[in-house]
Protein backbone atom coordinates (compact mmCIF):
# COMPACT_ATOMS: atom_id res chain seq x y z
CA UNK A 1 0.00 0.00 0.00
CA UNK A 2 1.70 2.87 1.41
CA UNK A 3 5.39 2.26 1.51
CA UNK A 4 7.63 -1.07 2.52
CA UNK A 5 6.49 -3.32 4.92
CA UNK A 6 9.44 -3.29 8.03
CA UNK A 7 8.74 -6.92 9.43
CA UNK A 8 9.71 -6.94 13.50
CA UNK A 9 13.06 -8.05 14.20
CA UNK A 10 13.51 -11.13 16.14
CA UNK A 11 16.33 -12.43 18.42
CA UNK A 12 17.74 -15.46 17.06
CA UNK A 13 16.19 -18.97 19.24
CA UNK A 14 19.63 -19.63 20.60
CA UNK A 15 20.25 -15.95 21.84
CA UNK A 16 16.48 -15.79 23.02
CA UNK A 17 17.01 -18.76 24.86
CA UNK A 18 20.09 -17.88 26.88
CA UNK A 19 18.99 -14.06 27.63
CA UNK A 20 15.92 -16.29 29.24
CA UNK A 21 18.74 -18.69 31.11
CA UNK A 22 20.79 -16.03 31.84
CA UNK A 23 18.11 -13.79 33.54
CA UNK A 24 16.68 -17.26 35.22
CA UNK A 25 20.38 -17.53 37.09
CA UNK A 26 20.74 -13.94 37.32
CA UNK A 27 23.66 -13.66 35.36
CA UNK A 28 24.38 -10.18 33.97
CA UNK A 29 26.02 -9.91 30.73
CA UNK A 30 28.04 -6.81 30.32
CA UNK A 31 28.64 -4.82 27.07
CA UNK A 32 30.03 -1.56 26.59
CA UNK A 33 26.60 0.04 26.82
CA UNK A 34 26.80 -1.27 30.29
CA UNK A 35 30.55 0.06 31.64
CA UNK A 36 29.25 3.53 30.27
CA UNK A 37 26.17 3.43 31.88
CA UNK A 38 27.51 1.94 35.11
CA UNK A 39 25.14 -0.48 34.74
CA UNK A 40 27.81 -3.54 35.27
CA UNK A 41 27.44 -5.81 38.62
CA UNK A 42 30.36 -7.48 40.01
CA UNK A 43 30.02 -10.48 41.80
CA UNK A 44 28.23 -12.83 38.80
CA UNK A 45 30.33 -15.67 37.36
CA UNK A 46 31.54 -14.97 33.80
CA UNK A 47 31.79 -17.71 31.00
CA UNK A 48 34.36 -19.37 33.25
CA UNK A 49 32.73 -19.74 36.04
CA UNK A 50 35.15 -16.96 37.99
CA UNK A 51 33.58 -13.70 39.07
CA UNK A 52 33.14 -10.91 36.93
CA UNK A 53 35.10 -7.60 37.54
CA UNK A 54 33.56 -4.54 36.41
CA UNK A 55 35.76 -1.60 34.81
CA UNK A 56 33.24 0.78 35.73
CA UNK A 57 34.86 3.55 38.04
CA UNK A 58 32.44 6.10 39.02
CA UNK A 59 34.60 9.64 38.86
CA UNK A 60 36.31 10.77 42.16
CA UNK A 61 34.39 13.35 43.94
CA UNK A 62 37.00 15.90 45.97
CA UNK A 63 35.40 18.82 47.89
CA UNK A 64 37.35 21.73 46.39
CA UNK A 65 35.18 24.46 48.14
CA UNK A 66 35.39 26.28 52.30
CA UNK A 67 35.66 24.81 55.03
CA UNK A 68 32.56 24.55 57.38
CA UNK A 69 34.30 27.06 59.65
CA UNK A 70 34.63 29.79 57.19
CA UNK A 71 31.48 29.07 55.89
CA UNK A 72 30.06 29.97 59.17
CA UNK A 73 32.68 33.34 59.05
CA UNK A 74 31.14 34.32 55.70
CA UNK A 75 27.37 33.87 56.64
CA UNK A 76 28.04 35.90 60.17
CA UNK A 77 29.43 38.92 57.61
CA UNK A 78 26.35 38.65 55.71
CA UNK A 79 23.86 38.55 58.69
CA UNK A 80 22.01 36.01 55.91
CA UNK A 81 21.33 38.53 53.44
CA UNK A 82 23.10 39.12 49.91
CA UNK A 83 25.93 41.23 50.27
CA UNK A 84 25.09 43.17 46.51
CA UNK A 85 24.68 46.58 47.01
CA UNK A 86 20.88 47.17 48.13
CA UNK A 87 19.77 43.93 47.77
CA UNK A 88 17.19 42.81 50.11
CA UNK A 89 17.31 39.19 49.56
CA UNK A 90 18.24 36.05 51.69
CA UNK A 91 21.96 34.57 50.88
CA UNK A 92 21.52 31.62 49.19
CA UNK A 93 25.02 31.09 47.66
CA UNK A 94 28.14 31.62 48.43
CA UNK A 95 30.24 33.77 45.31
CA UNK A 96 33.83 33.26 45.11
CA UNK A 97 35.58 36.71 43.76
CA UNK A 98 38.21 34.63 41.98
CA UNK A 99 36.53 32.07 39.92
CA UNK A 100 37.47 28.31 41.00
CA UNK A 101 38.17 26.55 37.72
CA UNK A 102 36.64 23.19 35.94
CA UNK A 103 37.91 20.77 38.73
CA UNK A 104 38.87 23.21 41.45
CA UNK A 105 41.68 24.72 42.54
CA UNK A 106 44.46 22.77 44.69
CA UNK A 107 47.06 22.84 47.30
CA UNK A 108 47.93 27.10 48.45
CA UNK A 109 45.81 27.87 45.99
CA UNK A 110 42.70 25.62 47.43
CA UNK A 111 43.57 27.86 50.96
CA UNK A 112 43.41 30.95 49.92
CA UNK A 113 40.32 31.18 47.62
CA UNK A 114 38.35 29.85 50.28
CA UNK A 115 39.75 32.31 52.70
CA UNK A 116 37.03 34.55 54.22
CA UNK A 117 37.93 38.40 52.18
CA UNK A 118 37.52 35.71 48.95
CA UNK A 119 33.81 35.27 49.54
CA UNK A 120 30.91 37.16 49.10
CA UNK A 121 27.06 36.09 50.61
CA UNK A 122 25.26 36.10 47.47
CA UNK A 123 21.02 35.69 46.36
CA UNK A 124 20.57 33.48 43.21
CA UNK A 125 19.91 36.45 40.70
CA UNK A 126 23.22 37.94 41.40
CA UNK A 127 25.36 35.19 42.25
CA UNK A 128 23.80 34.26 38.25
CA UNK A 129 25.12 37.67 37.27
CA UNK A 130 28.21 37.75 38.54
CA UNK A 131 29.19 34.34 37.00
CA UNK A 132 27.72 34.43 34.02
CA UNK A 133 28.43 38.05 33.00
CA UNK A 134 29.47 38.76 29.80
CA UNK A 135 30.34 42.34 27.99
CA UNK A 136 28.96 45.55 30.53
CA UNK A 137 27.82 43.21 33.36
CA UNK A 138 31.78 41.41 33.54
CA UNK A 139 33.11 45.30 33.71
CA UNK A 140 30.32 45.99 36.24
CA UNK A 141 30.70 43.22 38.87
CA UNK A 142 34.69 43.50 38.02
CA UNK A 143 34.69 47.33 38.82
CA UNK A 144 32.71 46.38 41.68
CA UNK A 145 35.15 44.02 43.27
CA UNK A 146 32.75 40.79 42.92
CA UNK A 147 34.60 39.51 39.98
CA UNK A 148 38.86 39.19 40.46
CA UNK A 149 41.67 38.48 38.12
CA UNK A 150 44.43 36.08 38.78
CA UNK A 151 46.82 38.82 39.55
CA UNK A 152 44.72 40.31 42.34
CA UNK A 153 44.79 39.92 46.13
CA UNK A 154 40.86 39.88 47.26
CA UNK A 155 42.21 40.79 51.14
CA UNK A 156 43.55 44.41 48.83
CA UNK A 157 41.28 45.11 46.43
CA UNK A 158 38.01 46.65 47.96
CA UNK A 159 34.47 45.28 46.90
CA UNK A 160 31.29 47.28 47.23
CA UNK A 161 28.89 45.66 49.39
CA UNK A 162 25.62 46.33 51.29
CA UNK A 163 28.00 47.42 54.39
CA UNK A 164 28.60 50.89 53.80
CA UNK A 165 28.14 53.07 50.84
CA UNK A 166 31.70 53.05 49.74
CA UNK A 167 33.71 50.48 49.15
CA UNK A 168 35.67 47.82 51.86
CA UNK A 169 37.80 45.57 52.66
CA UNK A 170 37.06 42.37 53.60
CA UNK A 171 39.47 40.75 56.41
CA UNK A 172 40.23 37.31 57.61
CA UNK A 173 38.29 37.18 60.30
CA UNK A 174 35.04 38.27 58.77
CA UNK A 175 34.77 42.34 59.44
CA UNK A 176 35.23 44.90 56.79
CA UNK A 177 37.34 48.16 56.78
CA UNK A 178 36.56 51.18 54.92
CA UNK A 179 38.99 52.26 52.45
CA UNK A 180 40.93 54.70 53.40
CA UNK A 181 41.30 57.53 50.53
CA UNK A 182 45.02 58.17 49.78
Amino acid sequence: MGGPVVKPSRLPARSAKRAAADAAAGVFRRSTLNRVAGLARTGGPNRSGQLAQSSFKPARWVDTGPTVEVEAIVDRRSGGWCEWPGCRRPQVDRHHRLNRKIGGRHGAARERINGVPWLLGACRPHHDFVTNPTGDDRVLAESMGWLLREHQDAAATPVLTRHRPEPVLLTADGDWTPVVAA
